[in-house]
């Protein structure tokens, strides 16, 4: 009787062990189900530029231009061989109007897409602006995809030179941002100058559009 005392004392370490294990390990799953790991992209609010801000920037600055032809073209009097002309380029150009509009209230913010910050731009200049350009942070060293484009070139040139100071293309590496449901991509690039300030042409390709907007770049504060 006394053996068999003897073997439950040893035992009882061993069960309260294997216990032990078996409710950390159901504790861990619960922790798992309930909590699940959420994985940060690498983007902050000034290192990276969308794709959506440069296409609303090149839309306005085209409605800008139309409207400026259309003063032109409400000027010709009815009287000119050019009138009819101008009529119809007066239709079209506020057709043209209306639909970079639509596409610019189409068009939601990073952090509507993907939940992410929305980069920050450098404060507009005081009038008179010494540029009619996007000013941007030398800092940038992504761009962030419109939702639904898959494959986006970027070329960025020094605008007196015309060197080359930023270039990706189609192969170039595109990456997923996290917990978008592989709906937010984002393009890592590097700067052939590092710190370069002043202006620049930056080119977008992406599926069907093929635009161009001045840019000018300024170091962070």
């Amino acid at each position: 009787m006394k053996n068999y005392k003897l073997l439950i004392m040893k035992k009882q370490p061993l069960v309260l062990l294997i216990l032990s294990l078996l409710l950390f390990t159901n504790l861990s799953c619960e922790d798992k189900d309930d909590n699940v790991p959420v994985e940060e992209a690498p983007l902050t609010a000034t290192n990276y530029i969308y794709e959506g801000d440069l296409r609303i920037y090149y839309l306005e600055a085209e409605n800008v231009r139309l409207n400026d032809n259309i003063d032109v073209w409400v000027q010709v009097p009815d009287n000119d061989p050019g009138y009819n002309d101008a009529q119809e380029n007066i239709a079209l150009a506020y057709a043209e109007i209306d639909a970079n509009q639509s596409e610019i209230s189409a068009i939601p913010s990073p952090a509507e897409a993907f939940f992410i910050i929305n980069p920050i731009l450098p404060p507009i200049p005081p009038s008179p602006s010494p540029c009619l350009c996007l000013d941007e942070f030398n800092s940038i060293r992504n761009i962030v995809f419109l939702p639904g484009t898959d494959q986006l070139s970027l070329t960025i040139r020094d605008f007196n030179t015309e060197s080359v100071l930023v270039g990706t293309n189609n192969n170039s590496t595109v990456n997923m941002i996290p917990n978008t449901q592989n709906t937010g991509r984002y393009q890592p690039f590097a700067f052939e100058q590092p710190g370069f300030t002043g202006l620049a042409t930056l080119n977008i390709q992406s599926d069907s559009k093929n635009y161009s907007i001045l840019v000018n770049f300024q170091n962070l504060p």
